[in-house]
């Protein structure tokens, strides 16, 4: 049996409670198809994806950020392929913690 560390069971957490507060201001957001919102964020914001979990609703929801420029954007993908984007911003910060691999001894 795969042991998850609990570092990421918190960041799946935070994910999962992202998504069910963000739902209702969606609507006010930039949507679109996943690989045009995708496309964007690598190329003009030179953004990768760092994290993703299930929501609620099927909804997935995605962390994408570049280290170098700080950058970052929260996706949540409909399961019909439409995408929003319910925030952005600068600054971002990657733990250490995070980057540890799911069944690897903590």
């Amino acid at each position: 049996m795969t042991r998850i560390p609990k570092s990421a069971s918190r960041i799946c957490a935070a994910l999962v409670a992202l998504s069910a507060l963000a739902a209702p201001a969606l609507a006010a957001q930039t949507c679109g198809a996943r690989d045009l919102i995708v496309d964007r964020l690598k190329m003009k914001y030179h953004e990768s994806h760092r994290a993703s979990g299930l929501g609620t609703d099927t909804k997935m929801v995605e962390i994408w950020a570049s280290p170098e420029s700080g950058s970052w954007t929260i996706l949540i993908t409909q399961a019909d392929g439409q995408s929003c984007i319910a925030a952005a911003g600068q600054n971002w910060l990657e733990l250490d913690e995070a980057k540890k691999v799911a069944g690897t001894a903590s």
